[in-house]
C-alpha cells in the first residue's frame, strides 16, 4: 500500500484512503504506535526524564526542544535503534533493511498527514458524517444505509457517491494547496 501511494496523484490517494480505509487506519496508527515505543525506549536508555508531550513529538516529526527527546528521534533513525528495537526479533534483518525502514518511517509521515486531514474533513460533515463513517469502515452497507434512511439501494448509493464526492474534492484542494470548506 505504501508503494502505491508513494506514486499516486492527490485524487488516487484519496481513493487509497476510501478504500483501504480500516486497513489505512491501522496502518499509520501502528506507524505512530511503534515509534513513539521505539522513542521512548531510546530517550528511557539515555535519560529518565518525563517523556511530556512525546506523542505530539511524533506525530509532527519530532520536532521538540528537549535535548534528550531530540538525541532518542535522532537514535531511532540509526541502526542501533534499530537493533535495540526490532520487534520481529530478527537483528540481522533490522540492519540489513535499516534504509528501507528510514525511507518508510517518511513515507508513513505523510500518510498519516494525509489520513488526519481525511478525518478533519470528515468532522465537517455535520449530520452525514456518522453514516459515512460507518460504510467506510464497514460497519454498514449500502442496505443497511437504505433501510434505516427509508430508501431505495439505488438511492443510498447515490447518497454515499455524493458524500465520497464531497470529501474528496476537499481533501484534494487541501493536498494541492487550496483553501476552503464543504458548504
Amino acid at each position: 500500500m505504501i508503494k502505491i501511494y508513494v506514486d499516486a496523484s492527490s485524487a488516487k490517494r484519496v481513493d487509497i484512503i476510501i478504500k483501504h480505509y480500516t486497513d489505512f487506519m491501522g496502518i499509520v496508527d501502528g506507524y505512530t504506535e511503534g515509534l513513539r515505543y521505539m522513542i521512548e525506549c531510546e530517550k528511557e536508555s539515555n535519560s529518565h526524564q518525563e517523556m511530556g508531550d512525546l506523542g505530539i513529538r511524533v506525530q509532527t516529526g519530532g520536532t521538540t526542544s528537549d535535548p534528550t527527546a531530540k538525541k532518542a528521534i535522532r537514535n531511532v533513525m540509526t541502526l542501533e535503534a534499530l537493533i535495540n528495537c526490532d520487534f520481529s526479533g530478527d537483528v540481522m534483518e533490522g540492519v540489513n533493511r535499516a534504509e528501507e525502514f528510514i525511507r518508510d518511517a517518511y513515507l508513513l509521515r505523510d500518510m498519516r498527514k494525509d489520513y488526519d486531514l481525511f478525518n478533519r474533513q470528515l468532522s465537517i460533515l455535520g449530520t452525514e458524517k456518522e453514516t459515512f463513517e460507518k460504510y467506510l469502515r464497514r460497519e454498514k452497507s449500502l442496505d443497511d444505509i437504505a433501510e434505516e434512511h427509508g430508501i431505495t439501494y439505488e438511492s443510498a448509493q447515490q447518497k454515499i457517491h455524493k458524500i465520497r464526492t464531497r470529501v474528496k474534492k476537499q481533501v484534494v484542494g487541501f493536498m494541492d494547496g487550496k483553501m476552503g470548506g464543504i458548504a
